[in-house]
């Protein structure tokens, strides 16, 4: 959805675990909070946590994306 309202082309790289975990560890995430949470699946499944902290209900993710490209947030 990204790369179709940006007009561009976004190149997946999957990552080994290793590489993803120093990913994680170098952005600020607890090593083993987010990792161990991931791989046990605890990060796999929707919630209302949108709704619980900002009181509203989720903006679509397209609607999100296309209003990201038009400020250029992708150029």
């Amino acid at each position: 959805m990204m790369a179709e309202a940006a007009e561009r082309s976004i190149r997946f790289a999957e990552l080994t675990p290793e590489a993803y975990r120093a990913e994680l560890v170098t952005g600020g995430a607890s090593e083993v909070e987010e990792v161990d949470a991931m791989r046990a699946g605890h990060l796999a499944e929707p919630t209302d946590a949108v709704r619980q902290v900002l009181g509203r209900e989720p903006a679509d993710f397209g609607d999100y994306a296309a209003r990201a490209a038009a400020t250029g947030a992708w150029s």
